[in-house]
Formats: structure tokens, sequence, C-alpha cells
């Protein structure tokens, strides 16, 4: 039975060493799902820094050059917006707003009208790129990094509380920068001459700095509403799973 496993051993270790690795620069788009992580999917109002992220979508535009078998440089442009639980959102934020005034069962509930938007962000990332060519395998990690642009969803708050004492907030989603990273890994495979059907699996990073609205209070004096603002950094993190189409080429 050793001589068994150690004849199969070695017929494998031939085979495997025999084989042609597809160790060529390549092009790819994929598609495939957003999974919110940490901060970014928790739903706790009281916590600023929690998107209320439900999965989304992610789209890729990947490339890495290899002027070595087995060490590259890749890059990525990827698009993914994630869709909050809407109703979880406007819910609390209402309750916020009820529960400040100093009567909160005489609120009419009916006089608040909210909206709210979408979590999206554009990766533009570069960095080393490690493969292992096995047949018309290639397994692939990459570490990359770069800027990000994200858009928190628009917001819309509306009160008619009384009708003179109505209070008004519209935020657009207009793009923030910040600083941004990936780490994860793909494998390739070649089913035909150039063309390979490609996997990807990625931990995707970032947190810009967002002025939100952190509360609204009565002010009894006024006999109105007001908003406390301030300047909240969210962790917008995602793992990306996706699957598309590459080419692989030569230089």
């Amino acid at each position: 039975m050793k001589r068994t496993n150690v004849l199969l051993a070695a017929l494998l270790i031939f085979l495997i060493s025999g084989l042609k690795g597809q160790d060529y620069n390549f092009l790819s788009l994929c598609v495939g799902g957003a999974l919110p992580q940490g901060n970014f999917s928790e739903n706790n109002f009281s916590d600023s820094t929690n998107g209320f992220a439900n999965n989304g979508f992610m789209f890729s535009f990947d490339a890495a050059w290899f002027p070595d078998d087995y060490i590259g440089i890749g890059a990525t442009v990827t698009f993914a917006s994630n869709n909050p639980d809407k109703q979880k959102y406007m819910d609390d934020l209402k309750s916020s707003i009820i529960i400040n005034y100093p009567e909160p069962d005489n609120f009419p509930s009916d006089s608040i009208n909210l909206d709210y938007g979408v979590w999206k962000y554009l990766n533009f990332f570069i960095g080393p790129n490690f493969t292992y060519p096995l047949g018309k395998f290639n397994f692939d990690l990459r570490v990359m990094a770069g800027l990000s642009l994200v858009w928190k969803p628009s917001q819309t708050i509306q009160i008619n509380f009384p009708e003179t004492n109505s209070f008004s907030h519209k935020a657009e989603d207009k793009p923030v920068p910040a600083l941004g990273y990936s780490i994860g890994g793909g494998i390739r495979y070649a089913f035909k001459s150039g063309y390979v059907i490609r996997v990807i699996a990625e931990y995707a990073n970032t947190k810009p700095t967002f002025d939100i609205i952190d509360n609204i209070t009565w002010n009894p004096e006024e006999e109105t509403f007001n908003a406390i603002e301030k300047e909240i950094a969210i962790p917008i993190k995602n793992i990306h799973l996706g699957i598309g189409i590459a080419y692989n080429f030569e230089l």
C-alpha cells in the first residue's frame, strides 16, 4: 500500500511538472456581489459609524502585467453599490425625532417625510500581483491600494410640525475622496486560447469622512427643530465575490 502511494505521488509530481503554465498578462471584467462587513453592515442608529448596508452589487475592470513568471503589477477599477436597510434607518430616525419632542405621545408622526439613498464607491487601486501557473489554471494573489470615491446615501428630511416651524434638510450624494486598499485572490482557467474564466474573492476597505446630521432636537425656546451636525469617519468594508471573463496576452 505504501509503495502504491509513493508511485501515485511520484506520478502526480511528474504530471504537474510537465504542465505548461499560463503565466500571461491579462485583462478582465468581473461582476458579482459586495458583502458589507463590520460597522458598515450594522444598523444601530445610536452609532453614527453604522452604515445599515445590505448585500450589494460589484463590477470590476482588472489588468495585470507580469515581467516575471510569478510576480507582476496589478490594477483595478472597481464600482460597488450597497442598498441600505432604508426602512429600518428611516424608522429609527423618525423615532429619534419624536422622542426629543416634549410630548412624544402627541407628536403626529405623519408630519415627518423621509427619504434615503444608496451607498456607492469607486476604487482606483494598483499594487503587486502574484501568480502561480498550473496547467490551464492560474492562482492569483494581489494587494493593492489607492484612491476611493465614496457616495453616502442622499438624505431628505422634511418636518411640518407645526407648519410655521417646519424643518427641512436635503443632503446630496456627492463623492468624497479617501485612501483605500484591497487584498484577495483569484483563479483563472483557460478554456480557450487567450480567453479564460476568472473567479475573484477580495476584501476592500476605505474610511471616508462625511458631514452628517447626528441628531435633530427640539428647541423649546424657539419652538422649532435644530439639527446637530458633525464630521464622522465611516469605515466602508466589503468582501467582493465575482466571476467574469479575462483575456490572456503576451507583450
